[in-house]
């Protein structure tokens, strides 16, 4: 296998076996995950070399790609690649997070340093903190509206081992020209470059879309893009969000089915989506939508959501709350998901 840095024998990484230390992360459903139901489960449109020495584990609910490495002196390294929708925090929040982490102090604007780095000719920043025994290096970059992540993280000595492989780890990273296409885990030669793109999305460019008056904004999150909340006459309620990931997001029938669970209501095989969802035109090109009654608990609730793939991305459109407030907004929300204006 050849691998993105060449290393002496002596110096090579060793094959990871999970110390107690650092735990092998669990696979997880979309459904076990409280942060969100809507997060990325199993491909992405993002393309890597694997070095020698670093062992490939299975993505979880968060981490589109799951290294893990041992260093010379048996310490444990762990390195994920993670996006998420929006700017999710200032640089200062984000830093002074890893810095929690390791156990350091927080430090104000003037105390952040970083390098300059690309992924995949996209500029972005390096940062490097190195606490009492443990060290995390991360790049960030920003693409086409999305927060990408690279972190590198673990025993002290063995992040400066895996340092030199890890920026070869960071040349060979390539995003795919559409979102269709599953993670390549290769450990051949970087694939190469794509051609430029004729119109690169800046970073603070926003699909462009007309609000109902009666929703109201409110405080989003890593995981959400937009969130809104609208209530009805009777006092009744019910939630609008917006999120977007990276590639197909596990495909359409294990997003409806992930609802129809939540909803309470049984799955449906292949052959029978074709029953519960429908074709929508929208702006941004054909997307599908679903609407689910609740069962059991959820008796008195209804979901309406739309699925549109765009670019590298999917997008996810939902409506839910009480059955009564969802019948009466289901057409604005419709009509608000029709006509969103995607950067290009």
């Amino acid at each position: 296998m050849s691998a993105a840095v060449t290393l002496h024998a002596e110096d090579q990484i060793r094959v990871y076996t999970v110390p107690k230390e650092l735990p092998a992360q669990p696979t997880v459903s979309a459904q076990q995950m409280k942060i969100s139901p809507d997060i990325p489960v199993n491909s992405s449109p993002i393309q890597w070399t694997v070095p020698d020495g670093w062992q490939q584990l299975p993505p979880d609910g968060i981490r589109l790609g799951n290294f893990a490495v041992t260093g010379k002196n048996g310490g444990a390294v762990a390195v994920a690649i993670t996006s998420f929708p929006g700017e999710v925090g200032t640089e200062l929040d984000n830093v002074n997070r890893w810095r929690t982490q390791l156990g350091m102090e927080p430090v104000e604007q003037g105390g952040v340093t970083s390098d300059p780095v690309a992924v995949d000719s996209v500029d972005g920043k390096l940062y490097d903190l190195s606490g009492k025994t443990a060290r995390t290096v991360v790049a960030l970059v920003r693409r086409n509206g999305a927060t990408w992540f690279f972190k590198m993280t673990g025993d002290a000595a063995a992040v400066g081992e895996a340092k030199p492989a890890f920026a070869e780890f960071l040349k060979s990273i390539r995003f795919a020209a559409g979102g269709g296409e599953p993670a390549s885990l290769a450990a051949a030669a970087p694939a190469p470059a794509p051609a430029p793109e004729a119109t690169p999305a800046q970073d603070n460019d926003s699909p462009k879309w007309n609000v109902p008056s009666d929703w109201v904004e409110k405080p989003a999150s890593a995981m959400l893009f937009k969130s809104f909340a609208v209530t009805g006459n009777s006092g009744g309620n019910a939630a609008v969000t917006v999120s977007f990931f990276p590639g197909t997001v596990g495909g359409t029938l294990a997003n409806v089915n992930r609802w129809r669970g939540q909803m309470g209501v049984e799955a449906v095989e292949d052959a029978q989506l074709g029953n519960v969802t429908q074709t929508l035109e929208t702006a941004g090109g054909k997307a599908t939508s679903v609407d689910i009654e609740g069962a059991g608990d959820k008796a008195g609730q209804r979901l309406v959501a739309v699925i549109v793939p765009h670019g590298d991305n999917t997008w996810f459109y939902k409506l839910i709350g009480e059955k009564t407030i969802v019948a009466k907004e289901k057409d604005s929300f419709v009509n608000f998901v029709k006509t969103v204006q995607y950067p290009q």
